[in-house]
């Protein structure tokens, strides 16, 4: 066998067994995705939630991870079976990139803008907890999803079909995408997770200094005061808890976010070098496997969450109760057909009662 023959099958395996892997894993992401979605919805406009302004954050991620999930990897999906839109459409070539690279880093800008808010929720000075006012996250997230969706309009001007491929057509471009890239959602939102994350565990820890003390009121407190107090402990319990699956979900980020980094400098750095097929090759295998972690990741936050915290835990069964869940999804049709099917259980029993009488 010769050296060029060695090759070809090697690049026929490795390319068969990237199609094999992709397909089966994006299917997983896509039907695991849009089920997580769908629950943290449900969960996150719940009224326990709808009080605490980081909820706002974590919908308006949900809600973009579900144009990914719906839009982005479904193409994928279809790509493994060699049914491409973006070969034929240049429309849809274009729009893929765009909704791929503002739709990723919008969700990335949410979480930091959560893990903000978490930080604000735990200090002591008055004025940043002003940041958690419900109002702030309803001028935000409008605000953030229009200037990011301008900053990103090149995008598209630089995707055109070649050879049946939707690719960047120019060099300069490919190195400029994958630095900003690479900038962007490797540099500046991982350092911003990273600082308000330990400044919001530094703000928890001082905040737990004073547990024993708050203790004690409660112990010392009227009738009155002891049937407020709960309340406000229930909330305080919501905001903790949401502020440590905001951390978990940083950490699980940062880490499956390293190898796009590094991948995205290596492409920078070589894009104008002339490479071999096989390096070729190997690079987009790598490429793609890659970009299956970060969908994984963008798929996996209601996962997070439900590993993370006992209270989101509870409040999924409670929310997963059958007549609870049947309320939300038929709404107060069913709980009326529930009502009306009961009381006839009550006058069959009535009537059987009467019979048997002696």
């Amino acid at each position: 066998m010769s050296n060029t023959t060695a090759i070809n099958l090697y690049i026929a395996n490795l390319n068969s067994l990237q199609n094999n892997i992709l397909r089966y894993t994006y299917i997983i992401i896509f039907i695991a995705g849009n089920i997580g979605c769908f629950l943290n919805i449900l969960i996150f406009t719940r009224q326990n939630y709808r009080q605490l302004s980081c909820s706002y954050y974590i919908l308006a991620s949900t809600f973009i991870d579900l144009i990914l999930i719906n839009f982005i990897i479904l193409l994928r999906i279809l790509n493994t079976f060699n049914i491409d839109p973006t070969q034929t459409s240049l429309i849809i070539c274009k729009i893929r990139m765009y909704i791929a690279q503002a739709a990723g880093v919008l969700i990335r800008i949410f979480i930091v803008l959560a893990c903000i808010d978490r930080w604000a929720m735990t200090s002591r000075v008055v004025k940043r907890r002003a940041f958690t006012n419900m109002k702030i996250p309803k001028i935000l997230i409008p605000s953030v999803i229009i200037a990011y969706c301008l900053i990103t309009m090149h995008v598209p001007f630089y995707q055109d079909i070649v050879n049946h491929r939707c690719i960047i057509t120019s060099t300069n471009y490919t190195t400029f995408y994958n630095i900003f890239n690479a900038f962007i959602s490797g540099l500046v939102i991982p350092m911003l997770m990273i600082i308000f994350s330990l400044l919001t565990v530094r703000n928890v820890r001082h905040l737990q200094q004073r547990v024993h003390a708050r203790v004690q009121i409660l112990v010392t407190t009227n009738v009155n005061e002891q049937t407020v107090q709960p309340q406000a402990i229930n909330k305080k319990s919501y905001d903790y808890q949401l502020s440590f699956m905001i951390l978990i979900q940083e950490c699980v980020y940062i880490i499956s976010n390293l190898p796009f980094v590094v991948y995205s400098f290596y492409i920078a750095i070589t894009s104008s070098w002339s490479k071999p097929i096989l390096q070729t090759t190997i690079e987009t295998f790598s490429m793609n496997i890659i970009y299956a972690l970060l969908y994984l990741n963008f798929s996996s936050t209601f996962y997070i969450y439900t590993i993370a915290s006992h209270t989101f835990r509870k409040d999924l069964k409670q929310l997963l109760s059958y007549n609870r869940f049947r309320s939300i999804l038929f709404g107060n049709r069913q709980n009326i057909e529930d009502v009306s099917f009961t009381q006839d259980q009550i006058r069959m029993r009535t009537r059987t009662a009467t019979v048997n009488m002696p």
